[in-house]
């Protein structure tokens, strides 16, 4: 996509360009995160809002299911001993 520029404030605040709000779908006045990993290279995503990003995460229901068990299912699958990595 591109590599973009913002100059820090004095008081360490900067504006988003509008190349990457557009990129990232923030409106005006969203949340932006700011992840970094153990390497130090940062990540910025925009905060959702709501829960309707994770829809789907466990996969389509028969009917109604229990939260708590699809996650710990979940877990228990993403670190099996065993698991492959082209496990979800």
């Amino acid at each position: 996509m591109g590599r973009f520029e913002a100059k820090t404030s004095m008081k360490g605040q900067a504006t988003i360009p509008v190349e990457v709000r557009k990129a990232l779908g923030l409106p005006p006045g969203g949340l932006v995160q700011f992840i970094v990993d153990d390497n130090g290279k940062v990540s910025v995503v925009a905060k959702k809002s709501g829960l309707s990003h994770i829809k789907g995460i466990f996969g389509k229901a028969d009917g109604p299911i229990d939260i708590d068990e699809a996650i710990a299912e979940t877990v228990r699958r993403r670190t099996a001993v065993d698991r492959q990595e082209e496990d979800p």
